[in-house]
């Protein structure tokens, strides 16, 4: 049976290279008799008016970008019910690395017919969901000055080198914050500088927060790093950086359902997951490895969960929503 293909992508994503991936992918996709649609939008505003918006005519979602095209894209295949395929083309690509999503047209042909279908969670904050993380904070203000950036490089080394620069500036520029953060309705914190609220690890290669973070297990982990001086901060973010030995001792690890931020006396935040919500289509064998490396972390941190599960309300796809959705091999196969 002949299945259609929405792709969707923001060209300027990976510097540029989202689009020559687009056209790669829609070329090997028909090769193998899909019908396929490529959409691009040059703002994620406009991706997300889609999203918003568009019909179910299509079968599956293949998005290309960094996180937050990928972040914006998945919305809709949560609210049609549609199977996702993320392609990675950004720098950070936090949500596809845990799922060890490839970037290869040929293999995200083969991930359409044998990819493995679950249900995975996502997190919700100003009414907008999210893949990776939501941050709060100097990280928040470090992200954004980045990525604000006319001309980032493109080699991961030297863009690694452009944060870890940028946080040097920001704390020697501007105060620290004070955060309060409450999980599950159990205050944690009412004095930390850097707090980073994930659904995945994060910055999983060059300073995991969240070491055992996962889009499986119907929870949020919360990474907490305790205001001091600016050195002392520094100081220990380059401890993460490195895995020095000890470099968690003053740093909290949080886990649980509905988190509540407060940035310096303002107007507080609330951070939801919404679990088993967004169908996926995995590479064979990732979704295993992942819960396999979630417990290999939580062998190495302490994660508290400061209210039992069930008291949570964790929200999940409906029942028909959640059965096995249809299946195809690749139309030239059945062919």
């Amino acid at each position: 049976m002949n299945r259609a293909v929405q792709i969707v992508v923001t060209p300027g994503s990976g510097n540029g290279r989202a689009m020559a991936v687009a056209r790669q992918t829609r070329r090997a996709l028909r090769t193998q008799g899909y019908a396929v649609s490529v959409r691009a939008f040059r703002e994620l505003d406009q991706l997300a008016r889609w999203t918003r918006t568009c019909d179910a005519t299509f079968s599956y979602l293949v998005a290309i970008g960094g996180d937050a095209t990928l972040s914006e894209s998945a919305a809709a295949a949560l609210r049609l019910s549609v199977p996702f395929l993320p392609v990675p083309c950004g720098f950070g690509n936090l949500f596809a690395r845990a799922f060890e999503y490839p970037r290869d047209p040929e293999a995200v042909v083969d991930l359409l017919g044998r990819g493995e279908l679950g249900w995975v969670d996502v997190g919700l904050a100003k009414s907008q969901i999210f893949l990776s993380n939501e941050s709060f904070g100097l990280l928040a203000r470090i992200q954004q000055a980045v990525e604000q950036e006319r001309r980032n490089p493109r080699q991961r080394q030297l863009r690694l080198l452009a944060y870890y620069r940028m946080a040097i500036t920001r704390l020697a520029e501007t105060a620290l914050d004070t955060i309060k953060v409450e999980v599950d309705g159990h205050p944690v914190t009412s004095n930390a500088a850097l707090v980073t609220v994930a659904n995945v690890e994060t910055y999983r290669g060059f300073l995991s927060l969240t070491p055992a973070a996962s889009p499986l297990d119907g929870l949020l982990d919360v990474c907490v790093i305790p205001r001091t001086t600016k050195t002392g901060i520094l100081a220990q973010l380059i401890k993460l950086m490195l895995a020095l030995p000890g470099c968690r001792d003053e740093v909290g690890l949080y886990r649980g359902r509905h988190i509540r931020v407060r940035v310096n006396r303002r107007k507080p935040e609330d951070v939801r997951v919404l679990g088993g919500v967004l169908p996926v289509l995995a590479p064979a064998g990732s979704l295993e490895r992942l819960k396999a490396r979630q417990a290999a972390a939580e062998a190495e941190a302490v994660v508290v969960t400061p209210a039992p599960q069930e008291q949570a309300g964790l929200v999940r796809a409906p029942r028909e929503a959640r059965a096995p959705l249809a299946r195809s091999t690749p139309p030239a196969s059945a062919a």
